[in-house]
């Protein structure tokens, strides 16, 4: 039985480490799982009951409630050791996660069985106390759902879901969801559990036969015992069932209330089985207690017998009894009884040799004559209405001739006994898996001949003629007609032209021999031909082939969409050849943006044509020329055939791609007609004209204007913008001129106009200098700034180098710098800093790390610190704990493999006050202390070895 048994064993200076805890955990799991699976069978222990939700929205979600099961699984040895086989607890609870279970992926009427399952699942990660790793292992149920039922004790089934359609969609209600599974015997799904062992001894056994599935408030008295699920569940009715080869009861066996036997009741005496149940000195009493009279005698003495016990006394109880003076048998009420048998033969009076005239009994008979009895070949007749009493059923035989098991009968089902959940209020002929109504002639060789008519499944599905497999609610074999004596419709598998027969005849015809179609011919009532008329929608999702005119009295809407079988496709290929096609198609482009389209396939001489006697209008219904267009036109509209736009309103086209141009009759924004180029050229959008340009009015440019020949002006230039690609001898500008100069020299504040220094930029021999004079104080860029070669700010501990603007952040006194200067001799500093406050930081972002060519040092002197305390060796181990090694790569680093810590994890002390940055030097101080402790330790061991050689 697996491996070897073996938990702690405690002792002062014992040192344990997990996994010695570990060891503890799985001897007493193992203890209790190995009780669980000899000591139990498998199964429901209690609760676990499937409940629909039936709030809006959540139709199709069921609930597993509160509840505990044992299942049986085996556990995989290694090769030194054996498999063993256990039972774990499944334990469902209030909140579980995967409580309530969405079925919404499966349809109706389809078998969804539900189970649980043993789970594990590591919960609570921790970084204070688990170093970031989960500190809780959850033992719990898992639920899981399919059409396929799962086998084998490691899975508790708990029920079989069938959901329905209703309405509003479907639904899962209480009536959807079943104990047993669908086959015919009804087998039940729910397995509970129990005692298990060859031999159970106990004082009490008290198992209730009814359950609310709940595990609250469970006291251990005699009430709450008996609200213990029952062992075993059927549909009919809880009741408890040993499920034993063999069950032996070696005392008295008291039963309070019914006694049912589904099978053979064997007697035994002296070891020996016997036929005959022997009853002494007593009556056998039939559905009635036992008020036997010693004092009563019948005329003679009472020897036994069968008495139906009817509650006045024993004046009307019925009997039949032995009386021994008489050697005879006698029946009937009370004291009334007569004879009804001699001799010793009693037992075999179902032979005719042994039945006296009085007894040959082969007819029944009433007050109004002969009305029940046997023809001379054992068959049953009636020659009155056979009627059964009430609601009573009338059962027929199984595939066991001996026997009935309630699947076939014929019955009344109404008020207060429905059928299939109806309340029929009349007669229904029901089988276990369907049933026939036929017809049986009588052959004149003496032979029968049986014909089927009508036939049932236990889908519910009829047939009508021969029976075959049903695959539809209604299957008939052979020709149908509905409404036959009135304006009759017929239903064939071949056409017979029976609307040709009857002028209010009609046809539906499944026709595969000559015309090879569903046919749907109408009538010819109306006097103008076979006529079919359909007054609703029609949805054709295939071909629809008119084999004639057709007239349509109000609007032909085709499918919308640019499919291959969208709109309308006209016959492909009229003129022969081949993949010509045209067609007329609606769809929609971006959004609620749709176009109608009109085209032809294939061929360059291929044409659209559009011939009107007047004008042809687009976007309008008044056209006032040959084409007159109401909205933008696209001329070369494909994104590779440099389309051309013509609106009324500036759109932006040529800016949508760089192959477009626009000619705008803009009257809105601009006000003006607008030809607007394309950008095929990467310069932005261009406009060329390519032979002489005369503009007799005003000529505007808004943006560059470049020339490449002469520029011969006899007015004056008015400009935002000047681009001049050439030299400047001399320019005069108006006071208030702003403007945008490249050029290979330009400068401001020449020495030639002020005298030197210059004002801003100077050409100081090879150097450009800015702010070359004193008068400013300094110079400022708004803008970035790109310097191809080296800055070199002014050197020293002053106002130099570099310096940031002070207070970003608000506030006062905040300041940062980058400074080189000397310390003293030739020892010089580069200096970065920041002032002010505590949480001013320097960050060092490098994707390939931080390197220092030198030693590196912190500030450490005892003058910079406060609060100067030992580091306790305890508080130090437990920071220990607390850091979690891990190896990773910086997002933007370069370096594939980097050792570290998660700032996120380590003890708050460790990192910054954001928890975004360790402390090498605190981690250090850390390491440091432990380490010394273990020397300590170490030396302390060194010394006891030494004595213990030394002895």
């Amino acid at each position: 039985m697996g491996k070897e048994f073996a938990r702690m064993r405690y002792f002062d200076g014992l040192f344990l480490n997990a996994e010695d805890y570990k060891l503890d955990q799985d001897f007493y799991l193992r203890l209790q799982r190995l009780h669980n699976r000899y000591l139990h069978t498998w199964g429901i222990v209690c609760g676990l009951k499937v409940l629909p939700m039936l709030a809006q929205g959540e139709q199709m979600k069921v609930k597993v409630a509160e509840g505990l099961a044992l299942n049986q699984v085996v556990i995989k040895g290694t090769t030194t050791q054996k498999n063993e086989s256990i039972s774990q607890e499944i334990l469902m609870y209030e909140g579980h996660p995967d409580n309530p279970v969405d079925l919404s992926e499966y349809n109706a009427n389809e078998s969804i069985y539900l189970w649980v399952s043993y789970q594990e699942v590591e919960a609570e990660r921790n970084v204070e106390r688990g170093q970031g790793q989960e500190i809780h292992i959850w033992e719990r149920g898992k639920i899981s759902h399919s059409t396929t039922k799962p086998t084998g004790p490691e899975h508790i089934v708990l029920a079989r879901i069938v959901p329905r359609r209703e309405a509003a969609g479907l639904i899962i209600d209480n009536t959807c969801i079943f104990d047993y599974d669908s086959d015919a015997v009804r087998t039940p799904l729910r397995v509970y559990a129990g005692a298990a062992g060859k031999k159970m001894v106990t004082e009490k056994l008290v198992i209730k036969a009814k359950s609310d599935d709940s595990i609250e408030d469970m006291q251990l008295n005699e009430e709450s015992l008996a609200a213990m699920p029952s062992v075993y569940t059927l549909q009919e009715g809880a009741v408890l069932e040993v499920n034993s080869k063999d069950t032996q009861f070696t005392g008295n066996i008291k039963v309070e209330g019914d006694l049912t036997i589904q099978g053979e009741l064997l007697l035994q005496s002296k070891d020996k089985s016997q036929s005959e149940m022997r009853i002494m000195n007593s009556f056998v009493e039939v559905n009635s207690p036992n008020y036997d009279d010693p004092k009563y005698e019948f005329p003679g003495p009472r020897d036994g017998g069968l008495e139906v016990y009817r509650g006045d006394g024993g004046t009307h109880d019925a009997r039949i009894v032995w009386v021994e003076n008489e050697k005879c048998f006698k029946a009937g009420l009370g004291t009334d009884l007569k004879k009804i048998a001699y001799g010793n033969e009693w037992d075999s009076l179902i032979k005719y040799e042994f039945a006296d005239l009085l007894h040959r009994h082969s007819k029944l008979s009433s007050q109004e004559g002969l009305s029940f009895g046997f023809n001379s070949s054992g068959k049953l007749y009636s020659d009155a209405d056979l009627a059964l009493k009430d609601d009573k059923t009338l059962w027929l035989k199984a595939t066991n001739q001996d026997t009935v098991d309630g699947s076939h009968g014929l019955g009344w089902f109404g008020t207060g006994k429905p059928f299939a959940g109806f309340e029929v209020d009349g007669p229904v002929l029901f089988g276990n898996a369907g049933g026939i109504l036929g017809a049986r002639t009588a052959n004149p060789d003496g032979t029968r001949t049986d014909k089927p008519v009508l036939s049932w499944n236990k889908n519910g599905y009829v047939g009508i003629g021969p029976q075959k497999a049903l695959e539809d609610s209604l299957d008939v074999d052979g020709s149908l007609r509905i409404l036959s004596g009135k304006n009759p419709i017929r239903f064939t598998s071949v056409w017979s032209g029976f609307p040709d027969n009857k002028i209010n005849g009609a046809e539906i015809s499944n026709d595969i021999t000559d015309h090879k179609a569903l046919m749907i011919i109408g009538n010819q009532s109306a006097g103008q031909g076979r006529k079919v008329a359909v007054w609703d929608r029609l949805d054709v999702n295939g071909f629809l082939y008119v084999n004639g005119k057709m007239q349509a009295s109000q609007e032909i809407i085709p499918s919308a969409g640019n499919g291959e079988h969208n709109g309308i496709i006209f016959p492909a290929n009229p003129g022969g050849g081949g993949s010509d096609l045209a067609w007329i198609k609606y769809y929609p482009r971006i959004g609620e943006d749709c176009t109608l389209e009109i085209g032809t396939s294939n061929d360059s001489n291929d044409h659209i044509s559009l011939n009107a006697s007047g004008n042809v209008g687009i976007s309008t219904l008044n056209p006032a020329d040959k084409l007159d267009i109401a909205g933008g036109m696209r001329l070369l509209t494909g994104d590779k055939m440099n389309p051309i736009r013509f609106t009324s309103g500036w759109t932006g086209f040529p800016d949508q791609a760089n192959n477009r141009a626009e000619i705008s009759n803009d009257t809105t924004n601009y006000k003006t007609l607008m030809i607007v180029g394309n950008s095929s050229g990467g310069q932005g959008r261009k406009v060329s004209i390519w032979d002489r340009l005369d503009v007799n009015g005003f000529l505007q440019v808004n943006g560059n204007a470049q020339i490449t020949g002469d520029l011969v002006i006899n007015g004056k230039i008015k400009t935002d913008v000047l681009t001049f690609d050439g030299q400047f001898n001399r320019l005069n500008v108006g006071n208030y001129f702003t403007a945008t100069v490249g050029c290979a020299d330009f400068c401001m504040g020449y020495s030639a106009r002020r005298g030197s220094p210059g004002r801003a930029l100077v050409d100081n021999g090879s150097n450009l200098v800015l702010n070359y004079g004193n008068d400013w104080s300094y110079a400022s860029v708004h803008s970035s700034l790109e310097v191809k070669n080296a800055i070199i700010p002014s050197a020293g501990s002053g106002n130099n180098g570099i310096v940031f603007p002070s207070d970003p952040g608000g506030g006062s006194g905040d300041s940062a710098w980058i400074k080189y200067y000397p310390t003293g001799g030739e020892n010089c500093v580069l200096d970065i800093g920041v002032s002010n406050d505590a949480g001013d930081r320097i960050y060092l972002h490098a994707s390939g790390g931080v390197y220092a060519n030198g030693s590196m040092y912190w500030w450490s002197s005892r003058e910079l610190k406060d609060n100067i305390a030992d580091l306790p060796v305890k508080e130090a181990k437990q920071l220990l704990e607390g850091l979690n090694p891990v190896s990773f790569k910086y997002k933007d680093g370069t370096k594939e493999r980097t050792l570290g810590f998660i700032a996120e994890e380590v003890p708050a002390v460790l990192a910054d006050a954001d928890q975004r940055a360790v402390s090498g030097m605190d981690i250090i101080a850390v390491l440091t202390s432990v380490v010394k402790d273990q020397q300590k330790a170490i030396t302390r061991m060194q010394k006891q070895i030494a004595t213990l050689q030394g002895a």
